[in-house]
């Protein structure tokens, strides 16, 4: 599956007016000023208000550079409309990303604006490194409940505040899947009615299927999703079991109830049932020189690739026939849900790794806090910002009026379903410590797909070590 933003690949978006409003500077404005002593009961006159001085922000941010040049357009027309405000644009490296960040939002002198995934966010924000912007959002104006998709907004909310605002989109990362319309018709499957349920999928892989002795030449679907198991494989298919990855206050973790052991005995019994055994799986992924997993849906050796919604551009320019041909080209459908639950439908989950926003360090004058937020609003709600931005990628929006860009049904002729993704993302509970809890999930989904473990052993004996976790940091926080 693409990864996107630097090493994947995020954005989207030019040409549609959505309100924003523009904050009202914070600054308290200077008192008037009296020329000369005023006649006796009349107003002091006051002196013309001196120019604004200029503020000066860096953005830092790992956009990449194949992407600097539609940032810079960003930044230009922000600050042609605030020329009180110079905006640098601090694009950084991958190397080392997550200390290059730390380091810099910890500094006594940080970016007045930094690219900050969803974990950060809230590790800056328990550490009081960042600001958060609820009284900034209500003086401007701005509804972000109406504004952005529940799943997007929810991702930048923690501890009953809000800090930021999400640009580009957690969302559309799991919730989708492209199918190869020729390998369905070879098989004999409609190739206008993708799976919608677990059981359907059942049909794909049976069909679809090639295989020369135990090794896979031509593989349906995989589940699992390639080679790398973790906590992303359960998760994914537990939200369309009706399952979730903990209670909404994120304190109790849920990741072993009914819903997840049925979710990963479906799995390990999908993956035997049709392949054989995981590390069939793993040979298919790793074998014929494939220099990565898209290559063979390219190729007609997958029949259903699960993406995230950069895959879009790729197919334009690394699969331009199956780009333009309707009839035997891709379609896309929605993550199949498991039909035997009956409370059980399309999900996708947001921000479990990503998310990104762009937050305010604490660290800085109040005077570029102020700056930094008029930047973050209008690279977040503006056309000129976030549209504009993300429409250039073929991506979708965090902000809704974005994706009504008529023009984006003409790059994909299935924006419809894109939509309908991001609309029933969820945004699943988690907190800073959700990396040492997801290693506890992987080695879980390991140990069943493996069979060193019964999928319920192994999910409580995660969700034991997981809770051990979490509740250390409840104490602390």
């Amino acid at each position: 599956m693409f990864r996107k933003l630097s090493r994947r690949d995020f954005l989207r978006l030019a040409g549609i007016a959505t309100s924003s409003a523009a904050l009202a500077a914070c600054a308290p404005q200077p008192a008037p000023v009296a020329t000369q002593p005023p006649a006796a009961g009349a107003p002091a006159p006051t002196a013309a208000p001196a120019a604004a001085k200029k503020v000066k922000i860096e953005f830092m941010n790992w956009w990449g550079a194949q992407r600097r040049p539609l940032m810079d357009q960003v930044i230009t027309d922000f600050m042609a409309a605030n020329p009180n405000i110079e905006v640098t644009n601090q694009e950084t490296p991958w190397d080392n990303r997550d200390q290059v960040a730390a380091t810099a939002m910890a500094s006594s002198t940080p970016p007045a604006v930094m690219m900050s995934t969803r974990v950060e966010t809230y590790k800056y924000a328990k550490e009081g490194l960042i600001i958060p912007i609820d009284d900034y959002v209500k003086a401007a104006g701005v509804d972000v409940n109406k504004l952005f998709y529940p799943g997007e907004i929810n991702n930048q909310r923690w501890n009953g505040k809000l800090w930021t605002m999400p640009m580009p989109t957690g969302g559309g990362n799991s919730s989708l899947y492209i199918y190869s319309k020729a390998l369905f018709k070879a098989a004999g499957l409609d190739p206008e009615k993708p799976p919608k349920t677990w059981q359907e999928l059942d049909d794909v892989a049976a069909k679809v299927l090639k295989k020369k002795g135990n090794a896979i030449e031509v593989m349906g679907v995989d589940p699992v999703g390639g080679t790398a198991a973790g906590a992303t494989t359960l998760i994914y298919w537990l939200v369309c079991n009706n399952g979730n990855l903990a209670t909404e206050d994120a304190r109790t973790l849920t990741i072993n109830t009914p819903e997840a052991v049925e979710t990963l005995e479906w799995l390990v019994e999908f993956t035997n049932k049709h392949h054989g055994g995981w590390s069939n799986c793993i040979d298919f992924w790793t074998g014929n020189n494939d220099t990565a997993p898209d290559g063979r849906f390219y190729k007609d050796r997958l029949g259903i690739w699960w993406v995230n919604v950069s895959a879009f551009s790729h197919l334009k320019t690394q699969a331009p026939d199956k780009h333009k041909d309707p009839q035997n080209g891709w379609g896309v459908a929605l993550r199949p849900y498991n039909g035997k639950n009956a409370k059980a439908t399309h999900h996708g989950e947001t921000g479990l790794a990503f998310a990104w926003g762009q937050v305010i360090p604490k660290a800085i004058a109040k005077e570029k806090q102020d700056a930094a937020y008029k930047f973050v609003e209008f690279l977040s709600t503006n056309n000129k910002g976030v549209c504009a931005f993300l429409f250039a990628q073929d991506r979708p929006a965090p902000l809704i009026s974005c994706n009504a860009n008529p023009d984006y049904k003409k790059n994909n002729p299935y924006w419809d379903i894109v939509l309908k993704a991001l609309e029933t993302d969820m945004s699943l509970p988690i907190t800073p410590v959700q990396t040492e809890i997801s290693s506890f999930m992987k080695e879980a989904v390991e140990k069943a797909l493996l069979a060193t473990a019964k999928p319920k052993a192994a999910l409580d004996e995660a969700a034991s070590k997981g809770q051990a976790v979490l509740d250390k940091y409840w104490k602390g926080a």
